[in-house]
């Protein structure tokens, strides 16, 4: 599920990965995926599919970590996670996760059917 400021981005095609805690069961590569959001409010409210796609890449994610990269690497990592750049998602992560978050990227592929 996204929330709304992302999932514009998701629908477009422009966003093409998300960050998440690592799940129960890990997602691999050629599974499926369903890229919703909520119509309302959140468990209470239908969801609406954004996109249907194929999982193309699961990946380790430390936010903490990230500080070894290069500023254009976590610019455009930032961008490709649906955030202006690197400042603006490192905010939002320490908001919504703490900046300890560990996860996986999620990547999907860009030219699946778009969802109605």
């Amino acid at each position: 599920m996204f929330k709304p400021q992302f999932a514009p981005k998701v629908e477009s095609g422009e966003k093409l990965q998300t960050v998440r805690p690592v799940p129960k069961r890990l997602p691999k590569p050629g599974d499926e995926i369903s890229l919703r959001e909520w119509t309302g409010k959140p468990y209470r409210s239908k969801q609406r599919v954004l996109r249907e796609s194929v999982i193309t890449k699961v990946e380790p994610f430390d936010l903490d970590a990230m500080r070894f990269w290069s500023r254009h690497e976590r610019d455009v990592f930032a961008r490709a996670d649906g955030f202006y750049d690197f400042p603006e998602m490192l905010s939002w992560f320490i908001r919504e996760h703490g900046y300890n978050f560990k996860g996986i990227v999620i990547y999907w592929e860009p030219l699946a059917e778009h969802a109605r």
